[in-house]
């Protein structure tokens, strides 16, 4: 009975594995597009309200929800205290100490975009809004695509590595 229940846990413990992969990919489309929003929403407070860039960001974070909106309050909290920084390193340490769930090639593009805010005029800044966006749903919807294609494969990966697992230890 033992053997049986332990070897009931190691199979569940593969499901879930491949359940929490499915998850990072569903998350990872949720993020995208909360950002892409959020960049949105900071275009709009920018370009027309012309809003300092602290509550532009404040404006972005109210818009949104979930990991990105942490990503935005925290940028807008460190580009109001006043130790001299530049705003691309804050950006890039706000991108790294948020809990979006990311990777490289997204993280790349929002990096460019932070290089522009803050720095450059009304116009420049409105039009990399608008690339960024453009471009973070582009790859959300490859990031869709890769979830419903890779979803199914992590979760028979996580069984069949549970029962491979079982049957090794029997």
């Amino acid at each position: 009975m033992t053997r049986l229940l332990g070897a009931a846990l190691v199979v569940a413990g593969g499901v879930s594995l491949g359940l929490c992969a499915v998850a990072w990919l569903d998350g990872r489309v949720r993020d995208l597009g909360e950002l892409a929003a959020g960049l949105d929403t900071l275009q709009r407070e920018l370009g027309w309200r012309l809003a300092p860039l602290p509550q532009a960001l404040d404006g972005a974070a109210k818009a949104v929800r979930g990991p990105a909106a942490d990503f935005f309050t925290l940028c807008a909290q460190r580009a109001r205290s006043p130790d001299g920084r530049a705003f691309q390193e804050i950006w890039r340490d706000s991108l790294d100490a948020s809990p979006l769930r990311l990777k490289g090639e997204d993280k790349a593009l929002l990096e460019r975009l932070g290089g522009v805010l803050g720095r450059y005029d009304g116009d420049s800044q409105r039009l990399a809004l608008e690339a960024a966006a453009a471009g973070l749903r582009t790859l959300q919807g490859a990031a869709a695509d890769d979830r419903s294609r890779l979803g199914r494969v992590y979760g028979v990966l996580g069984a069949a590595a549970g029962l491979l697992a079982v049957i090794l230890l029997l």
